[in-house]
């Protein structure tokens, strides 16, 4: 009998064609048991991969998952190791489908990735933000003593200019606004990049329906949190350097002329307002893509920078709008809020205030990481598959994570 070793090395002489058709070039006879089918030349190269494979050339650092799954799991095999038995993936093996997703889709995947794995989404999250908000707070009590006492003395010489008589009484209100904001507000500001960071993950791995415990995203996230703050503190840099200029071109133009002071006004409004947008949506997709991807910083911000090429009109409108959204739920929520502090503003201390605005700081920080969060993750993963076919690695993933 021959066999599928023995064949190449004896060849079967070529036949006319039989009739009822073309036959393929050096088999003039149907293929006994044991033999290659018809067309099937063992010399020739392989054939280009179907879709469902993932592509040939090596993964490039950094890429996603890289430190999740690692690289034996995108349905690759040890070379000389059995090879995995085919599994079909559904379409949706997690909280969205493995395809260019709508912006409906988008949302309900934020949703689903709270309702998927609450203990991290929820309760991690939580966790983080209460935690720096209450430490926060500690901290605002001091500087809100501190800001009122300072703000009322400067009220206070200007007791006598008419134009500062609707200022009388302010000075409990601007040091509270002052006072938590670099207390609970600054404290806040540095944990929600490592909050963030929590849900990308969450995200990343609930959309091959993989649950990924607290620890493992404790520790996943804390690896990846001095690259994520450290853009944090860099993005707030580039902002107080932007607005130092933007203040010293507008204070030039006024000691010119008044007249050229309010064009230069327009000017460097316009200007911040057209670059702020570029500049922000360029770099939206770079706090996910540090939270799951394992190359470099500078490396991994490069990529990041390069994905939202071809995607800016779409990620800044979803930001935009999901921003919005968030913005109306928030003012709804924090208005009883707001109404009781307004009743208590007069009698309360400056702890009793503190706590209050550190209430107001869960709430919205709490919002924005879980759904703003989940929303700019899946951004990210939905902007890979458009433009990097991602969603052929995901599927992988999904099998191995289906197989365990």
């Amino acid at each position: 009998m021959t066999t599928p070793e023995s064949a190449p090395d004896q060849p079967a002489q070529p036949t006319p064609p039989q009739p009822g058709g073309p036959q393929p070039a050096g088999w003039g006879e149907p293929p006994r048991y044991g033999q290659y089918a018809p067309g099937y030349d063992p010399a020739a190269p392989p054939a280009q991969p179907q879709y469902g494979t993932p592509p040939a050339e090596p993964t490039a650092p950094g890429q996603y998952g890289q430190n999740q799954y690692g690289q034996s799991q995108y349905g690759q095999h040890h070379p000389g190791g059995p090879v995995p038995a085919y599994r079909p993936v559904a379409d949706k093996p997690g909280i969205i489908p493995l395809r260019p997703l709508t912006l409906g889709e988008l949302y309900d995947g934020a949703f689903g990735a709270v309702r998927h794995n609450p203990g991290v989404t929820l309760g991690l999250t939580a966790i983080v933000v209460v935690a720096a908000v209450a430490l926060g707070t500690l901290i605002s009590i001091p500087l809100i003593t501190w800001f009122t006492d300072l703000w009322g003395g400067l009220l206070a010489e200007l007791e006598s200019d008419p134009a500062a008589q609707g200022l009388t009484g302010m000075d409990s209100m601007l040091g509270v606004t002052y006072g938590s904001l670099l207390g609970s507000g600054l404290l806040l500001g540095l944990v929600t990049p490592l909050a963030m960071g929590i849900m990308a993950i969450s995200v990343s791995d609930s959309v091959i329906g993989r649950k990924i415990s607290v620890g493992e995203a404790w520790r996943r996230a804390g690896r990846r949190w001095w690259f994520l703050l450290g853009f944090s503190l860099l993005s707030g840099l580039a902002m107080l350097v932007v607005y130092a200029l933007a203040v010293g071109i507008v204070a030039a133009g006024f000691s010119v002329d008044p007249t050229l002071g309010v064009v230069s006004v327009l000017v460097v409004l316009a200007a911040l307002a057209v670059g702020g947008f570029w500049v922000f949506t360029r770099t939206a997709l770079i706090p996910p893509a540090l939270a799951v991807e394992g190359g470099g910083f500078w490396a991994t911000c490069r990529r990041a920078w390069k994905l939202t090429r071809g995607s800016f009109w779409r990620v800044l409108g979803i930001y935009l709008l999901t921003s919005i959204i968030l913005s109306i739920i928030g003012q709804v929520v924090a208005f009883p809020i707001g109404a009781v502090m307004g009743l208590f503003m007069a009698t309360a201390n400056d702890a009793g205030l503190a706590v209050s605005y550190g209430i107001t700081y869960v709430i919205t920080g709490g919002m924005s990481v879980l759904f703003l969060g989940g929303v700019i993750a899946l951004l990210y993963i939905d902007t890979r598959m458009r433009r990097e076919g991602l969603d052929v690695q995901l599927q992988a993933a999904a099998a191995v994570a289906a197989d365990k």
